[in-house]
């Protein structure tokens, strides 16, 4: 009971619950960012630029958006394109999971003749579709009454409210951002309040005296707004050591493969391999090793330590080392490079001795 009361204290008036709206539309309608998808109400191109969104900075979504949307201007030219294709256009931003599961879903609506989803629960069908996405899809293409909530809205909401951490089922949150939501600007409402999460209500030093907000929000009256929302004890990271082996020939064609590094699935990748750097070994044609350096690189809760040796081996060498590896593995000179999904360990990987010209093409 006593709890059932606390959460109910912690409920907005209807009175302040108008104010709010007022208050965080007004904000954004004078303050919000011209942003590329912000132009349209297309929800294909809402649709790219939701998922390009998460997990990734926006100054990294900008430029890979544009190039996106060159490559693939409809969702009928996105589902008509080859995996490796789609994952090539979406180098740089990591998670290549999400890449290819908009290729899937896009080849589902395809197929079927239809767009992305007006109603929220058939958007939530779709490949990689979670309750995030379809809302802010729906509720900025089509006008749809749903709520959004990403890290940002908890932020905010958990401040505005002195909440806790969300439960698994994203509680209070999801009952507090539907009770907020303006129903007549659903669209404007989520961006408006992932905006404010984005620009001044960040994780550290906010700017509070800014913020349109404040005088609603319980934790900036009482003084604790660095405690909102509470920090939750985060998993050890975990280190792994590997080598890799880039093997390239004097005209600067490299040998990759896929398949063996499971933390980047599908991936082209220098061969992996702890024994790789061995001179004399099966891995390490003879040839002349002109750079060996040590990469750091993280994937998720992830640390590496990564030994890279560049090799410089005959041509016909390259050939036959593609030709004997268990994985898949091809021989690609720079255009073809350009054709696959380049993730930011590989780019690391090619830079050490003076690769740059291949990472960067």
């Amino acid at each position: 009971m006593g709890a059932n009361r606390a959460q109910r204290s912690r409920r907005l008036s209807g009175g302040e619950t108008v104010a709010v709206r007022r208050s965080l539309l007004r904000w954004y309608d004078r303050n919000k960012r011209e942003l590329a998808w912000r132009a349209h109400r297309d929800p294909y191109r809402i649709w790219v630029a939701e998922v390009m969104l998460q997990q990734t900075r926006i100054a990294v979504v900008e430029p890979a958006y544009r190039r996106f949307l060159r490559a693939f201007p409809t969702m009928r030219r996105l589902a008509m394109a080859e995996e490796e294709e789609v994952v090539a256009q979406w180098s740089g931003l990591g998670y290549y999971r999400r890449a290819r599961a908009l290729h899937r879903a896009a080849r589902i609506l395809s197929k079927e003749g239809r767009r992305f989803p007006r109603d929220f629960d058939a958007a939530r069908k779709l490949p990689g579709v979670g309750p995030y996405t379809a809302a802010a899809v729906v509720s900025i293409a089509y006008g749809e009454p749903h709520a959004a909530v990403d890290g940002n809205v908890v932020r905010v909401l958990s401040r505005l409210r002195r909440l806790g951490s969300p439960d698994s089922r994203g509680a209070p949150y999801s009952s507090m951002a539907a009770e907020l939501l303006d129903r007549d600007r659903p669209g404007d409402w989520n961006e408006a309040i992932m905006e404010l999460g984005e620009t001044l209500c960040v994780p550290v030093d906010p700017p509070c005296a800014r913020c349109p907000l404040r005088m609603h929000c319980q934790a900036y009256r009482a003084g604790v707004v660095q405690r909102y929302p509470p920090v939750r004890k985060s998993r050890a990271p975990e280190t792994v050591e590997l080598t890799m082996l880039v093997l390239r020939d004097r005209r600067g064609r490299v040998l990759l493969e896929r398949g063996e590094f499971r933390y980047l699935p599908r991936m082209w990748l220098p061969v992996v391999s702890p024994a790789a750097a061995r001179a004399g070994s099966a891995a390490a044609p003879a040839g002349s090793a002109d750079a060996t350096a040590e990469v750091r690189h993280a994937i998720t809760h992830r640390r590496f330590r990564i030994r890279v040796v560049v090799r410089v081996v005959a041509a016909a060498s390259l050939r036959r080392m593609a030709a004997a590896g268990r994985t898949e593995r091809r021989v690609f000179d720079h255009d073809e490079m350009k054709g696959i999904g380049r993730s930011s360990l590989l780019q690391k990987a090619l830079r050490v001795g003076g690769g740059r010209a291949w990472a960067d093409r």
